[in-house]
């Protein structure tokens, strides 16, 4: 149990990160360093761990390398850039956080997982919980006056839910062939080289390193980059990767409940009411497995 709160407390805060760090960076270029930095991080775990190294095969190591493309490179990468452009950042949590619906449905044909109707039901209430927050968010405030949220950071948004998805049911298909040290430190490698063409072509590579922003990196690489992805690995090794998706419902209460308290983010009653419904259908969103994952385990 201490460990799906941990990572859902440590999560949350990547978006409270994003908000801090966007302040003083663009967002590819923080995110290229933080790969950076955690890079000789990683390096120093294995070297200091007392375990034999388990590298896996070259397609093992490709595959790690496309998993940190998505789930580093896309999801982060378009959650900052998604809060950069202006999105809120409670708003921003909760959209990313219905991608355990899209994992339910992918589940069907790559996992065998069967939807019933407690699961269509959690479906229905996510999709109307956020077409309320995006509805009243878009057209009226507690002001009733039009809210002014940039498309782009919804595209960005977009972007993040897809590889998120996609990255937790990759790994869930080859986790378990490499070690999760190893894994991470070719997940960032690929990670990295996303941020480089990214911060080339859509952003810049300007870096004010204040100390707020020396601190958020700082932050980013022990809490995230280590902390709660390294969770997320081991928590997908261990169970269905529909049950891991599960613990990212609380994400999105915690996370808005920190940027109103730091940056005095509001919400209509509408928009409450709308993300009520999201969670809850995040938390009746429990598929049955009728078979095994197919992926075979080398031998460690």
């Amino acid at each position: 149990m201490w460990m799906p709160l941990s990572f859902v407390l440590l999560f949350s805060t990547g978006f409270i990160a994003a908000r801090f760090g966007t302040l003083d960076a663009e967002p590819f270029t923080l995110l290229l360093v933080r790969s950076l930095v955690v890079l000789p991080v990683l390096g120093a775990i294995l070297l200091l761990r007392r375990q034999p190294r388990q590298w896996g095969r070259r397609q093992d190591r490709f595959a790690q390398s496309g998993i940190g493309m998505l789930l580093h490179g896309a999801y982060l990468g378009g959650v900052f850039a998604a809060v950069k452009a202006g999105l809120p950042a409670g708003l921003t949590a909760l959209l990313v956080s219905l991608h355990p619906l899209i994992t339910a449905a992918l589940s069907l044909p790559m996992f065998g997982v069967r939807l019933g109707g407690r699961q269509w039901l959690g479906l229905a209430l996510g999709a109307i919980g956020v077409c309320l927050v995006l509805g009243a968010g878009l057209l009226n405030d507690e002001a009733g006056e039009s809210v002014d949220w940039p498309l782009i950071g919804l595209a960005w948004c977009l972007v993040a839910l897809v590889g998120v998805s996609s990255s937790t049911l990759w790994q869930k298909r080859v986790g378990g062939r490499m070690g999760l040290v190893e894994g991470l430190i070719f997940q960032y490698l690929g990670a990295g080289g996303v941020f480089v063409v990214a911060a080339s072509s859509v952003g810049s590579f300007a870096f004010d390193p204040t100390p707020r922003l020396l601190l958020t990196i700082a932050w980013l690489v022990i809490a995230i980059s280590v902390g709660a992805i390294w969770l997320l690995m081991l928590m997908l090794e261990r169970g269905e990767a529909h049950q891991v998706a599960r613990t990212f419902f609380l994400v999105p209460p915690c996370a808005a409940l920190m940027a109103w308290w730091l940056f005095d983010e509001q919400w209509s009653p509408l928009m409450v009411a709308g993300a009520a419904l999201v969670v809850a259908g995040l938390a009746l969103d429990r598929p049955q497995a009728v078979k095994s994952p197919v992926a075979p385990q080398v031998p460690r």
